[in-house]
C-alpha cells in the first residue's frame, strides 16, 4: 500500500497543450472553484463523519482509535531517509484505510488544490518572466491571482473575484439580507420562504459575506415603511437601512404560462442606491417543483448569488453619533482598520431623459465630510471622530476615501 502511494503522489510531466486554451481553462476555472470552495463547507470533522456513515462504523468517542505519540510526529526517519506524516488519498475510499500515513519526503501526497497552485506557478512563471531564472515569492504570488482571476473572467464568474471598483481600500465584507418576495404568489409561497431560508443558509457559509436572521427580516419587513411591490428602489433602501445591510436578495416562484414550467427566481440589489444588480433563474429540470428541488437550486447558485453580492460598491452606514464620536455599522467584517479615513456621502442622483423617461445613470456621490476610524468595536462595528463636515445622521453613507 505504501509503494503505491508512492506511484500516486509522483508528479507528473506537464503535457505540452496552451494552457491558455480555452477547454484548459474551463477545467481550470471548475477546479478553482471546487478547491477553494469545498474547504469552506466541509472539514477534516466533517469528512470523519462521512466515513463513519457510510462504512457504517460507530462515532463515539470509545469506539476511536487510538495512537501512540510517536505516530504523530511529522518526520521520521527510516533506514536513513526523512519520512512524513502524508495525508493517505485513499482514506475516504477504503473503510480500514488510515487518515495519515509516512511517505519519504518529496513523495507525500499533494491535494489538487496545491497541485493547481504548483502548475499555475509555473505556467506564470515560465511565461511572465522567462529571462529570469527564479521569481519573488511575492511576484509570483501576485502573478498567479491575476491569471487565476483571469480565467474566472474568461469563463463568466467574474463575480467571484472582488473587483475593488476603484477603490482605494479594498473593504471586503458585505452585510446582506434573503427576503422572500412578497409578490410570489399565495399558492407558492411555503416554497418561496424555503428558497430563500435555504440561498441564506448557503450565502452564510461564504467567507466575506454575514446574512442577517430571518427573524430580522420579518421585523424590517413590518418596520421598514414598505410601500407598493419590494422591488421599487425606496422599499430596498428602506429595507437596507433598517437591517444595515449593503445588498439584498429577493426570492420568488414565478408559475407557470402557456405550458411553460414554473421558475425560482433570485434577484440582487444595491441597497446604496436601490437598484438591481442581477438576476438568476432557474426551472427544475426533473420532477415537481418541491422543497427539495428549490434547496437544490439555491444551493446550486449560492456562489454565483455570492460572486455578485461580495461585488457591489463597498459601503457603510453611520448607526448613531453620541457626545461626539461617530459609531459605524462595520468593523474587522469588512477589513476596516484603525486610523481607516472615511468619507461620509450622499448618493447621486438618477438622470432621466425628460423625452424617453429612460434611466440614463447616476450623478457622483455628494460628499458631507470626513471620518477617521479611531477605534474597532469587535468584528461589525467601529467608532470614527469627524475631521471635516458634520454633524452626521443615522443611516448616512459612509464609503473608503480616496
Amino acid at each position: 500500500m505504501l509503494w503505491s502511494l508512492f506511484a500516486f503522489a509522483e508528479n507528473r510531466k506537464p503535457k505540452t497543450e496552451n494552457p491558455r486554451s480555452r477547454k484548459f481553462s474551463g477545467l481550470l476555472a471548475f477546479i478553482v472553484l471546487l478547491t477553494f470552495v469545498v474547504p469552506t463547507f466541509t472539514g477534516c470533522g466533517a469528512a470523519t463523519s462521512v466515513k463513519n456513515w457510510v462504512t457504517g462504523n460507530p462515532t463515539s468517542e470509545e469506539d476511536e482509535e487510538t495512537v501512540p505519540a510517536e505516530a504523530q510526529q511529522e518526520t521520521v526517519m527510516i533506514d536513513g531517509k526523512p519520512y512524513v506524516r502524508s495525508k493517505n488519498p485513499y482514506w475516504l475510499t477504503y473503510p480500514e484505510q488510515p487518515e495519515y500515513l509516512y511517505v519519504e519526503k518529496g513523495r507525500e501526497f499533494k491535494g489538487m488544490q496545491q497541485r493547481l497552485v504548483d502548475a499555475i506557478s509555473k505556467a506564470v512563471g515560465k511565461e511572465k518572466d522567462k529571462g529570469a531564472k527564479t521569481l519573488p515569492p511575492d511576484k509570483l504570488q501576485e502573478l498567479v491571482k491575476a491569471e487565476v482571476d483571469r480565467i474566472l473572467r474568461e469563463q463568466g464568474m467574474g463575480g467571484f473575484v472582488s473587483q475593488g471598483r476603484g477603490e482605494k481600500a479594498p473593504y471586503v465584507g458585505r452585510s446582506v439580507a434573503v427576503i422572500p418576495d412578497l409578490d410570489t404568489p399565495t399558492s407558492y409561497e411555503g416554497l418561496n420562504r424555503t428558497l430563500a431560508i435555504a440561498l441564506g443558509d448557503a450565502a452564510g457559509r461564504t467567507k466575506d459575506l454575514r446574512v442577517v436572521g430571518q427573524d430580522q427580516v420579518r421585523e424590517a419587513l413590518g418596520k421598514a415603511g414598505i410601500n407598493g411591490k419590494l422591488s421599487l428602489s425606496p422599499n430596498i433602501k428602506a429595507l437596507g437601512d433598517y437591517l444595515g445591510v449593503q445588498g439584498i436578495v429577493l426570492t420568488g416562484i414565478m408559475p407557470p404560462e402557456k405550458g411553460s414550467q414554473a421558475a425560482m427566481v433570485m434577484q440582487v440589489y444595491d441597497t446604496f442606491m436601490g437598484t438591481k444588480e442581477q438576476s438568476i433563474a432557474g426551472t427544475v429540470e426533473t420532477g415537481p417543483l418541491n422543497a427539495e428541488a428549490v434547496t437544490k437550486f439555491a444551493n446550486a447558485n449560492a456562489l454565483r448569488v455570492g460572486g455578485e453580492l461580495i461585488n457591489i460598491r463597498w459601503f457603510g452606514r453611520v448607526e448613531f453619533v453620541k457626545e461626539g464620536k461617530t459609531y459605524l455599522n462595520l468593523g474587522q467584517n469588512a477589513g476596516v482598520k484603525v486610523g481607516d479615513r472615511l468619507k461620509v456621502v450622499a448618493p447621486g442622483k438618477e438622470v432621466v431623459n425628460p423625452t424617453t423617461h429612460a434611466v440614463l445613470g447616476y450623478t457622483s456621490d455628494e460628499s458631507q465630510g470626513e471620518l477617521k476610524v479611531t477605534e474597532l468595536l469587535g468584528n461589525t462595528g467601529a467608532v470614527a471622530t469627524p475631521t471635516s463636515g458634520g454633524p452626521f445622521k443615522p443611516n448616512e453613507r459612509v464609503r473608503a476615501a480616496k
